[in-house]
């Protein structure tokens, strides 16, 4: 209502105002103080108003936006804006990271198809995972997508992506991984049958799926029970130290799809019903023990780890106590965590002794040595208002006391204790406002010290809609030589910018020394962010453990501790990883600052062995075997990567002389083992010929080592990725040596390599059409062999199998008619060889090009299909007799 002044003038004053206008002096005395007791009295009331306001103790409610120190440290936690003109932190790198999604071939990528419906297993999210599926020696990425609302159909979900690295900063979509349209969540790469190839797990909602990698094609493994339930997050860990690695997965709620519309508290807050956690009982864990031969048992119950009373999103295997044996920590939201210590294939619940049994959201873990004390802390992300965790371990300052106090005694690992130092480290009070997913600790602009990178991401909904999550920008943590975390993401618009992102992951994926970025955002896609951090210098490091019953090489050094000794201080880095749904790089990466090499390397792999390496140059790629004591530059063509010492002169001359000799007994005196061992030799004085490797390759084969021959293949292709050769015999060999569909597959994607370095080799196309027909598929075949019989008009074997499908659709004159054109083909001076057995192809594979080529180089010319195609048809059945078994 407004206030409405009026002037004397234009009222009359009533009567008796007007009689006694004037009064006494006592009267007006009163009148005076009267009058001034009532205006001070209201403005005492309005002051003691503002007082009370100012002073009453304010409650915070999740997610309000407050004006005070809070809102200043954490750097207004929606502005989502880079922060250029504030000056960066003292000693502070500029956060130089692009987002190259786009370019780099990622952006097909969906996390989440259609609308929300308000369920929670739909606002969990999704993670990444990266991982060398190929063995080339560039790390892939698999993104798992979040499907769609619960009521979607399987079909019309999103589908989970798995992209190969090129090695030239793209990826690209791998055609042949099984259509996989789930409610994905996590993903985590493990070999478990110890062949050397890295497979995966996949989890889900009502989802859990084992892919088999069968030498690069990844084919599920219905062996493994694809159980119903809520699983979060997987994490791979050999924990009975038996060669085998074993599979943890986390059960979040026992979840009812529900269309109860009323809310419940969480945390103090009111949320829907059906996007609350603790609206629902909670599911199990599970943990798979490997039995070997590809076969697991679930033992999680029996050995007290089950942790029925959680509810689980995350798992992380690591060595907190320092004994050799991997430790398990499970992150739980809205219950209490859970350290359990492997005491030796036994698990105890440590949780409380170890002062880590927090009761908060808890949702990422990292495990590393912030601080480089010798010991590795535990960072944990959480949910609104309740800021994160960073555990110091008190281990090493533990061994400290025992030895004052008892010189030559140990630390009792029962004492192994954390202390929560998030606030005094500058990570506490700042993410109060934030809800922290994917996280990993991550040297990021190799100075030696660990930084921290955080994925936030709402669940509270947007006002409009369809609803949608609210964004938030994520947290770059920089290390100032681990006393204080300063957060640099707001001087950076790829990292500043809000998402709701869930999973996150990182790896050199462009192998330049500077560990990039993969952040999984819900209802978007994926994100690469790459380093462009000005860096200090670096090591990475490839292990390679002995698994298995056999003892070989092959394994990637799960579980093991790598110390660097650089200029007397000691980095250490372990091979465990387990972040929010997600799962980073196996590649070790140590940030040197200015130094030049690290003095010493030392691995204590799983097995409890120790091996040395001395004086390790920096900004090198390095595989390191266990049990060889010589570390082995990585042969890797990419930028900043080093390249394989050249030859002395002698080791020249020798190895012309073994070469020469080599050829001769391969061509002139046909003995294959003689020209094997001195291919050997040759590649042992000169590792980067080409030439040596393939011929030996051959041999190999030709002597039934067919690992071996594709091992010698694909360290030709690492040497050289532009071989088009190398990917076509590798084709080749696996065609001519399957016994799957898998393996066909496999050899295809090798040839179609080849064939896209070099399109008017015809040999690559005849190939593809013999894989083709392997696999079944006629058609495709005829037409890769019309398109090799164009190219080339002299492709024999082109005419010769043409006539063979020809024959097999009950067209003979047709089939007659391309047996004529590759008689043609030939020429005049054509002879056949002689008849062919099945065996003998093995033996010629040395000189040719081709998996059925001896079918036609045999042929005697006759023009009867019938006659001609009998025995091709036979061994074509027989092939895939074994194909299907």
């Amino acid at each position: 209502m407004a206030l409405i002044k009026t002037s004397p003038q234009q009222l009359p004053a009533p009567p008796e105002t007007r009689k006694n206008r004037r009064l006494s002096r006592r009267h007006r005395r009163v009148l005076w103080s009267a009058t001034g007791l009532a205006v001070a009295g209201l403005l005492g009331t309005v002051f003691g108003v503002k007082f009370y306001a100012a002073h009453q103790l304010q409650v915070y409610k999740p997610g309000e936006e407050i004006a005070d120190i809070t809102h200043t440290l954490d750097r207004g936690a929606a502005t989502g804006h880079s922060d250029s003109l504030r000056a960066l932190p003292a000693g502070a790198p500029e956060p130089r990271f692009t987002d190259v999604t786009r370019e780099a071939g990622l952006a097909e990528f969906r996390s989440f198809a259609g609308n929300r419906s308000s369920q929670l297993p739909e606002d969990i999210g999704s993670g990444v995972a990266w991982g060398d599926f190929d063995n080339d020696g560039n790390d892939d990425l698999f993104v798992v997508s979040a499907g769609g609302s619960l009521d979607l159909p399987a079909n019309q979900r999103a589908p989970s992506l798995l992209f190969r690295n090129l090695g030239n900063g793209t990826f690209q979509k791998v055609e042949n991984f099984p259509d996989t349209r789930i409610m994905g969540m996590g993903a985590a790469w493990g070999d478990y049958n110890n062949d050397g190839w890295l497979d995966l797990i996949v989890t889900g909602y009502d989802t859990l799926m084992l892919f088999r990698n069968d030498h690069g094609v990844l084919v599920r493994d219905t062996r493994f029970p694809n159980l119903k339930g809520f699983w979060t997050g997987a994490a791979w860990g050999d924990y009975d130290r038996d060669g085998n690695l074993d599979l943890y997965v986390c059960g979040y709620v026992r979840y009812k799809p529900s269309n109860d519309l009323h809310s419940s508290e969480q945390f103090g807050l009111e949320v829907p019903f059906t996007l609350n956690p603790s609206s629902y009982e909670p599911e199990r864990n599970l943990l798979f023990h490997n039995n070997g031969g590809g076969t697991f048992t679930e033992v999680a119950e029996k050995l007290g780890v089950a942790n029925r009373d959680g509810r689980s999103l995350s798992a992380l295997w690591h060595d907190f106590d320092g004994d050799g044996w991997l430790d398990l920590y499970v992150a739980n939201d809205v219950s209490e965590n859970k350290l359990y210590l492997n005491k030796h294939g036994r698990f105890v619940d440590a949780s409380s002794a170890a002062w880590v049994a927090e009761y908060r959201g808890s949702m990422g873990l990292a495990a590393g040595d912030f601080d480089r004390d010798g010991a590795d802390d535990l960072f944990i992300s959480h949910w609104i208002a309740q800021q994160y965790a960073l555990y110091q371990s008190l281990l090493e300052q533990q061994k400290f006391a025992a030895k004052q106090n008892n010189p030559g005694g140990k630390a009792n690992a029962n004492e192994l204790h954390f202390t929560d130092v998030a606030e005094m480290r500058g990570i506490g009070q700042v993410s109060l406002q934030s809800i922290g997913w994917g996280t990993s600790f991550v040297d990021f602009d190799s100075d030696g010290w660990l930084d921290l990178v955080v994925a936030n991401g709402s669940t509270f909904e947007t006002k409009q809609r369809p609803a949608k999550l609210e964004p938030m920008p994520s947290f770059l943590f920089w290390s100032q030589k681990g006393e204080f975390f300063h957060d640099l993401a707001p001087w950076n618009v790829a990292l500043s910018t809000p998402h709701a992102s869930r999973g996150l992951a990182v790896a050199d994926f462009n192998n330049d020394g500077a560990m990039d970025i993969a952040i999984v955002d819900h209802g978007e896609g994926v994100r690469l962010l790459r380093n462009d951090i000005p860096q200090g210098n670096w090591l990475e490091l490839c292990l390679h453990s002995l698994v298995g019953r056999s003892r070989q090489p092959v394994g990637f050094g799960d579980g093991a501790t790598v110390i660097a000794d650089v200029g007397g201080v000691k980095l250490r880095r372990t091979v465990t990883s387990a972040s929010y749904l997600s799962q980073d790089s196996r590649r070790v990466h140590f940030g040197l600052g200015k130094s030049a090499r690290a003095d010493k390397v030392e691995v204590r792999w799983l097995d409890g062995r120790v091996d040395t390496y001395p004086q390790l140059d920096a900004n090198t790629i390095w595989n390191l075997i266990e049990g060889d004591p010589v570390a082995h530059r990585k042969p890797i063509e990419a930028p900043q990567a080093a390249t394989v010492s050249a030859p002395s002169r002698d080791q020249l001359v020798q190895f012309w002389g073994k070469q020469r000799a080599a050829m001769d007994a391969l061509k002139r005196e046909n003995d294959i083992a003689k020209a094997a061992q001195l291919f050997r030799e040759a590649v042992a004085l000169n590792p980067t010929h080409e030439d040596s490797r393939y011929y030996l390759a051959s041999c190999l084969y030709a002597q039934g080592d067919t690992t071996g021959a594709l091992e010698q293949l694909e360290d030709l292709i690492r040497l050289n990725p532009q071989s088009h050769r190398g990917y076509q015999r590798k084709g080749l060999l696996l065609a001519a040596s399957s016994n799957s569909t898998a393996q066909l597959t496999a050899a295809e994607e090798s040839v179609s390599k080849a064939l896209a370095l070099n399109p008017e080799e015809t040999g690559a196309l005849l190939l593809l059409g013999e894989i083709a027909l392997l696999k079944g598929n006629p058609n495709t075949a005829a037409q890769r062999l019309e398109l090799a019989c164009r190219t080339n008009p002299r492709a024999v074997g082109g005419y010769f199998l043409r006539g063979y499908i020809a024959w097999k659709s009950n067209d003979a004159a047709r089939a007659r008619e391309l047996l004529r054109a590759a008689k043609n083909a030939r020429g005049n001076d054509w002879k056949p060889t002689g008849t062919v057995a099945e065996g003998d192809v093995r033996a010629r594979m040395y000189t040719e090009g081709s998996v059925l080529s001896s079918f036609w180089n045999e042929w005697d010319g006759s023009p009867d299909p019938a006659v001609v195609y009998a025995t091709l048809d036979s061994a074509l059945k027989r092939r895939s007799a074994r194909s299907t078994r």
